[in-house]
This record gives C-alpha cells, structure tokens and sequence, in this order.
C-alpha cells in the first residue's frame, strides 16, 4: 500500500475526530478547574490524536515506514499510560469524594 493511501485515510481520521480533540483542549485550558483525573484524559486524547497528526505529517514526507511506525507506536504508548493514570486517579477522586459524604452524614 502506498504512503499516499495511509495518509489519506490518516487525514480523514484526523478531521473527524475534532469532536474528541476539541472538547479535551477546552479541559486543559481549564486548568484547575477541571478535576486532575479529566485533565489526564484530556492529555490522552490530545496525545493520541496528536501521534495520529504527526504520523500523518510523516507519511507524507519520503521518510521509511518504520519511522512513522516508530512515532505511532510511541504515540500509543503515551496515550495509553496517560489513559491508565487518569483512571486510577478519577478511582481515588471518587473514594475521596466518598470519604466526604459519609463525614458529612455523621
């Protein structure tokens, strides 16, 4: 298959994705008003699509294939270590927030 085919269907991905991309940098501009464990997610989906748009970029360039394997496979490992830690963080988000009512209803 052609570079020009992988970039194709990369670029469409990349353009129908907004809906995810754009929610999450909204999150971060937020700052601290957005619990940490949204915040991470945001950082994930930002990543991913972000690895997505460079592999695209890199797929367009004569560079071998294995490069932008190498940035794709880097981009996923990120979004998902990013994904993990905002799971267990929104975990202890909630067993505090629990912590909280149940003081509150002493």
């Amino acid at each position: 298959m052609s570079h020009g085919v992988l970039t194709l269907g990369a670029a469409v991905l990349c353009v129908s994705g907004n809906v995810w991309y754009l929610p999450a940098c909204i999150d971060l501009r937020a700052g601290q008003d957005r619990p940490r464990s949204r915040r991470l997610a945001a950082a994930a989906v930002l990543a991913g699509w972000g690895s997505a748009a460079f592999t695209m970029l890199l797929l367009l360039m004569p560079v071998s294939l294995s490069a932008a394997v190498l940035v794709a496979v880097a981009g996923a490992t990120t979004t998902v270590s990013l994904a993990v830690r905002a799971r267990l963080c929104r975990g202890q988000e909630q067993c505090e927030e629990e912590a909280r009512w149940a003081a509150l209803f002493r």
